[in-house]
């Protein structure tokens, strides 16, 4: 083997004619106090580090189709995860939530109608609000809106997914009971996940830009 040609460089001799290495030079890390600088209080932001925090987001759709999902039961009134509101919906944008002293107002205003919005969870633990659509008492019953009424009753009761036809809904039954996977809610009050949907989407006067939109058409 060829000797090393500058072992002398890097070996140092003991008084017993002994070769050692030199001793290592510590790494420069930096200042631990220059990086304190960064740390930012504890308290403005271990919200964000919570693996239970809460979404600030909430679906406002029906259950995915394919996905199982149950509905929280009412067992007596007042409900308390359940309630009617009216709705305005203009193609391509997200629904408008209109007071009931507006809507008696603009009664005439076809954009608008009442929905019952319905608190359900999926299998995997998301939760959402599913706005089902009521048959209007002078009109004849639409399918979806009955089957979809069907569904929603059968969903209190364990997992169901929603199969779309041409003419109605049809569901299929999980084999896993509640028991078996428990839902998933969380303790959210269900007016709180309705404020989240409904943040700057409430119209609660004549004054509101959507009538002038409704009125005289929109550019946007």
């Amino acid at each position: 083997m060829a000797e090393n040609p500058n072992l002398e460089e890097t070996t140092t001799k003991t008084n017993s004619g002994k070769t050692k290495a030199p001793p290592i030079t510590p790494i420069d890390v930096g200042d631990p106090n220059d990086v304190a600088g960064l740390v930012v209080d504890q308290q403005h932001l271990e919200e964000f580090a919570d693996p239970d925090a809460q979404s600030s987001v909430v679906a406002y759709q029906r259950p995915p189709k394919g996905i199982f999902f149950t509905v929280k039961p009412e067992t007596g009134k007042p409900w308390k995860n359940r309630a009617f509101f009216f709705t305005l919906e203009l193609e391509g944008r997200d629904p408008y939530f209109v007071t009931e002293e507006v809507a008696k107002q603009k009664s005439e205003e076809d954009t608008i109608r009442p929905v019952l919005l319905v608190r359900y969870v999926t299998m995997a633990g998301d939760e959402g609000l599913w706005p089902l659509k009521l048959n209007m008492p002078d009109r004849r019953a639409n399918a979806f809106n009955t089957s979809a009424m069907n569904i929603m009753d059968l969903a209190t009761k364990g997992w169901v997914r929603i199969v779309s036809t041409k003419k109605h809904y049809r569901h299929q039954l999980s084999k896993k009971t509640l028991t078996e996977v428990p839902p998933k809610f969380t303790d959210r009050p269900f007016l709180e996940l309705v404020a989240i949907v409904t943040k700057d989407r409430i119209v609660n006067s004549l004054d509101h830009e959507v009538w002038d939109e409704l009125d005289n058409g929109s550019t946007k």
